[in-house]
């Protein structure tokens, strides 16, 4: 098997848990643009994907028990919090 470079495995971890908040509180849509800012990505380049989106289906309960990951996915903002 070829060793995954850092960086890459970085942005894949970080992607999943942003995805894994969003999906424990409700949200089932991912925003492109705003992802690549959370990851440093300059807004040029952001920009270029805003309105690009990523669907959290249901399936991702079921990526998250496999990649053992399913604790992330457990509500962790209380009810009736507004999150900006």
């Amino acid at each position: 098997m070829q060793e995954q470079d850092p960086l890459y495995e970085y942005i894949k971890t970080t992607m999943l848990e942003i995805m894994a908040v969003l999906y424990a509180n409700g949200q089932r849509e991912l925003h492109v643009g705003a992802m690549m800012r959370l990851l440093g990505i300059d807004e040029d380049t952001a920009l270029l994907h805003d309105d690009e989106r990523i669907n959290i289906d249901e399936s991702f309960a079921d990526m998250a028990k496999e990649l053992n990951i399913q604790h992330l996915i457990r509500h962790r903002v209380p009810a009736g919090a507004t999150i900006h």
